[in-house]
């Protein structure tokens, strides 16, 4: 999708790219008198309300027309087959629609105390940007399982150096502690230690981080590692008494 100060003529050509996701015209008239092939959407759906709701989608899910329907990037528009249903993600994005209008529709107004405005969900209120909403800790796992820890915190690198700022992905310390958690719990403390002390590198003003790789580095026998992330987490955060206790039982200056 083109930036909000992007020139009108690259403007006009997306708007022209939007309608062709909904159908096809006789002729490659645009916009177009009559839509084509529409399986969830009302058939008599304005065309700019149409336009604006896929534009949305692009933008939930960091796409492009191709994702969903049948033509090449380099190729004119007007050659796309927009009706086609040839590709399966067309189909999911349909029962995707038809679940988030579930939801809006049918449960959520089952809620006896609503706030105001109703709250309701959209394509993006899962996928932030990205085609498949997975939380980042089952992301870095999944590599792990895949490829061992050190495709794993590969793939997390270049995660954050994609994303970070954006809605995508939490990059504070929770997910990479959990990561660490989740490995320590199946007997891999070598590689949970490994995500620990990157959360502490990757998040330095978080005493959660530090006080999370303390308690491990306390588990697999490296006391004086322990200590120093101990303190480091009190000095982060003078109040944390979880760290001013394990200190005070380790017999260490704060």
């Amino acid at each position: 999708m083109t930036a909000p100060h992007a020139p009108a003529s690259m403007r006009r050509s997306v708007t022209i790219a939007l309608v062709l996701l909904a159908a096809r015209t006789a002729g490659a008239q645009f916009p177009p008198q009559k839509l084509q092939n529409l399986k969830v959407f009302p058939k008599d759906i304005p065309v700019r309300t149409l336009i604006d709701t896929m534009a949305s989608f692009t933008r939930a899910l960091g796409v492009r027309c191709t994702y969903c329907h049948v033509g090449e990037e380099s190729q004119p528009l007007s050659s796309y087959d927009f009706p086609s249903d040839q590709k399966p993600e067309k189909e999911k994005a349909r029962e995707m629609l038809r679940m988030v209008g579930a939801i809006n529709g049918e449960y959520l107004t089952k809620l006896t105390a609503r706030r105001t405005p109703p709250i309701t969900v959209a394509c993006a209120t899962c996928h932030r940007g990205v085609t498949e909403p997975r939380p980042l800790q089952q992301i870095v796992l999944n590599a792990y399982d895949a490829a061992g820890a050190d495709s794993a915190e590969a793939l997390y690198r270049a995660l954050r150096t994609r994303y970070y700022g954006r809605a995508a992905y939490d990059f504070g310390e929770v997910p990479l502690a959990d990561v660490g958690a989740a490995l320590r719990a199946r007997g891999k403390m070598p590689d949970a230690l490994r995500f620990y002390v990157l959360n502490t590198e990757l998040t330095p003003t978080s005493a959660f981080a530090f006080r999370q790789a303390a308690d491990a580095q306390l588990a697999a026998g490296d006391t004086a590692a322990a200590v120093r992330s101990f303190q480091r987490a009190l000095a982060i955060n003078p109040n944390d008494r979880q760290a001013k206790g394990a200190l005070d039982k380790l017999g260490a200056k704060p």
